[in-house]
């Protein structure tokens, strides 16, 4: 695995003696077969022969020179950082229609993982890649131990399993979807039912699945009330502990489950997730699931995150289960390359990213 992050900007952060901490932690990860470098040091690169990178471009091109040069040490990729360290690529929405998407660009970390500027390699990377998800600005506290949740992996809290968070609305497409999860499961359905402080032990499962609404700049992944015709509360960071969620694989449908600009441990529910050492994934913008309209049936998420258990399933690595979940919604032919359907499409298999270690069998 290569594992990639940036001097400068921890330097600016952390100072030089504070860089210096974290590098030195993520040298611990180095192996024969995985390998640490700050692609803005020279220093670092000149035994590679290769020019120092910082933009996302440059760090894409110097990951594919890795990967033709040594394809043995980049069969994975990790970005350590959050967007000030390892920028995402921001990438014009393919959905055009804003009173559908109000989205004008979608964040992904596919590029990184792309064999060639194609779409299809930007849709469905030929390599895994995960992120090390740290906020911006994080403490150097927040930051080493967040390198060192990779270093030393925390044991398993959870029981056998999957818990299930579903708006009610969406119980029969996540029946779909929890074919593929492992069993025993509990449901837990919204409105009626809240994830907050007070029901911890909820989440007290391997895996965790979660099937809300969610929105630009807010905590809470929410339930809609057809009575109350509103938007309901049905989980925020507080029900995320360590005790409960250490070693789990969470996956999030929700709008905007995996955006973290800006955000905090306290007010993302994907942050709260790394920092409690759970591998999580979700969507950095709005997300589309299943739906029903007079000329298509559009699956997205659903389909995603289903093919993305039945991988998990067979023994894929995350990163591997979520690059073959890609792979195989791009060549599902329920729908033609053409109109809404493919523009959604396109935006589903851009913007769910992983944050946590794409070698990890979970």
């Amino acid at each position: 695995m290569l594992i990639v992050t940036q001097r400068q900007p921890l330097e600016q952060m952390y100072a030089t003696s504070g860089y210096q901490q974290i590098r030195s932690a993520l040298s611990r990860l180095e192996s024969p077969r995985d390998k640490v470098l700050a692609l803005d040091d020279p220093e670092e690169l000149r035994p590679l022969e290769l020019n120092t990178a910082s933009s996302s471009d440059q760090i894409k091109g110097t990951i594919r020179t890795l990967a033709m040069q040594v394809p043995s040490l980049v069969d994975s990729v990790l970005l350590v950082g959050g967007g000030q360290v390892v920028p995402f690529f921001s990438i014009l929405n393919p959905v055009t229609d804003r009173n559908v998407d109000p989205d004008p660009v979608v964040l992904t970390d596919n590029p990184y993982g792309s064999a060639a500027d194609a779409l299809e390699e930007y849709l469905a990377p030929s390599l895994p890649v995960g992120r090390l998800a740290v906020r911006d600005g994080a403490a150097l506290g927040e930051f080493e131990s967040a390198v060192q949740s990779l270093i030393n992996r925390p044991p398993r809290a959870g029981q056998n399993g999957a818990a299930i968070f579903v708006n009610d609305d969406w119980i029969g497409y996540s029946q779909r979807v929890a074919t593929a999860l492992p069993g025993p499961q509990t449901w837990h359905v919204s409105p009626g039912y809240v994830a907050d402080s007070s029901s911890e032990e909820d989440a007290g499962f391997q895996t965790l699945y979660f099937n809300l609404h969610g929105f630009n700049g807010d905590s809470d992944w929410k339930g809609y009330s057809t009575v109350q015709r509103q938007f309901v509360p049905a989980v925020n960071p507080g029900f995320i502990d360590r005790a409960f969620v250490a070693g789990a694989l969470a996956f999030a449908e929700c709008c905007y489950g995996a955006q973290i600009a800006g955000r905090s441990a306290q007010n993302s529910c994907a942050l709260k997730f790394v920092q409690a050492g759970a591998t999580f994934i979700g969507a950095t913008g709005l997300a589309f699931g299943s739906y029903i309209a007079s000329d298509f049936l559009l699956e997205d998420a659903d389909f995603l995150v289903r093919a993305f258990f039945q991988a998990i399933r067979g023994g894929a690595s995350v990163g591997t289960a979520l690059m073959a979940s890609r792979k195989a919604y791009l060549l599902d032919s329920s729908e033609a390359r053409q109109g809404q359907a493919w523009q959604c499409k396109q935006k589903t298999l851009l913007q769910f990213v992983l944050y946590g270690n794409p070698t990890l069998i979970h």
